[in-house]
C-alpha cells in the first residue's frame, strides 16, 4: 500500500515536473514571439519614422527650391516693372511734353493779348491829391509816361468815357511785356470779372500756359468758354478745337464755365 503510494507521489511529481518544464517551455516561447513581434513594430516603426522624415525632408528641400524660384521670378517681375514703369513715365512725359508743345502752338499767336491802336486808351484819370490829371498813354514798344493837364480838365465827361476794365487789360499787357507775369494776371482777372472779353480770353491763355499762375486746363478752358459765348473769334476757335479734341475736357470746363459767368 505503501509503495503503491510512494509510486503514485513519485509519478504526480514526474507528471507536475513534466508540465512545469512544458508550461515554461510555452512561456519561453511566447516571451520571444512576443519580443521578437515587439521588435518587428519597432523596426516597422523606426522604419516609418524615417521613411517620413525622409519625405518631410524631401518636401522641406523642394519647398526650399519653390521659395528660391519664385524669389527669383518676383525678381524678374520687379526688374521688369521697373523697365516698364521707366518706359512708361518716358512715354508720359513724352505726352506731355507733346501736349504742351500743341497747348504752346494754339496760343503761340498771342492774339489774346494784343492792342490795336485804335483800342488804346488816352482818357484822363484824376490823380490822388486832386491837383492835377493824369492820362495814361499805352505804348506797346516803351514804357508808359503819364502826361499832367491843368485840373480844368472835364472830369465829368472823362468819367463817362472812361472805362476800367479796359485800362485793366491794357496795364495787364504793359506787365506782362515787362516779366511780370504774375502781376499781369492778376489785372487780367480783374477785367475778366468786370466783363472785359479779350482779358476772359487772356485769363484761358494764362491757365492753359501756366503764365503768372498754376496750369489749369479745366478752368482756362471755362474762360475761353465764356470769352467764346461774347463771340470773341480767338475763342471761338479754340473752345471748337477742344470740344472736338477733348470733350472731357471740354464738358468739365463747360460746368467751370456757368460758374464763371
Amino acid at each position: 500500500m505503501f509503495s503503491w503510494f510512494k509510486s503514485k507521489k513519485r509519478n504526480n511529481e514526474e507528471n507536475i515536473q513534466v508540465e512545469l518544464s512544458r508550461f515554461e517551455q510555452y512561456t519561453e516561447k511566447q516571451q520571444t514571439r512576443l519580443d521578437q513581434a515587439n521588435q518587428a513594430l519597432i523596426s516597422s516603426l523606426n522604419q516609418a519614422q524615417l521613411n517620413h522624415s525622409s519625405i518631410q525632408d524631401n518636401q522641406i528641400e523642394q519647398l526650399k527650391n519653390d521659395v528660391e524660384y519664385y524669389r527669383q521670378q518676383i525678381t524678374k517681375q520687379q526688374t521688369t516693372i521697373e523697365q516698364l514703369s521707366g518706359r512708361y513715365d518716358a512715354v508720359m512725359v513724352r505726352l506731355l511734353e507733346e501736349k504742351r508743345r500743341d497747348i504752346k502752338d494754339i496760343f503761340s499767336d498771342d492774339n489774346f493779348i494784343s492792342i490795336q491802336s485804335d483800342e488804346l486808351i488816352s482818357e484822363p484819370v484824376i490823380s490822388e491829391d486832386n491837383d492835377s490829371v493824369q492820362t495814361p498813354i499805352i505804348n506797346t514798344e516803351d514804357a508808359p509816361v503819364s502826361v499832367k493837364t491843368s485840373k480844368s480838365t472835364n472830369t465829368t465827361n472823362s468819367k463817362a468815357s472812361f472805362k476800367e476794365d479796359d485800362l485793366l487789360f491794357e496795364q495787364a499787357i504793359l506787365q506782362r511785356k515787362n516779366g511780370d507775369s504774375e502781376q499781369a494776371f492778376l489785372l487780367f482777372e480783374q477785367a475778366a470779372k468786370q466783363g472785359h472779353i479779350k482779358a476772359m480770353g487772356a485769363m484761358g491763355r494764362s491757365f492753359f500756359l501756366g503764365e503768372g499762375t498754376v496750369e489749369d486746363h479745366p478752368l482756362g478752358l471755362a474762360w475761353l468758354i465764356n470769352a467764346a459765348n461774347h463771340n470773341l473769334p480767338q475763342a471761338l476757335d479754340r473752345v471748337k478745337h477742344f470740344q472736338e479734341k477733348s470733350p472731357e475736357l471740354y464738358q468739365e470746363a463747360l460746368e467751370i464755365s456757368e460758374e464763371l459767368a
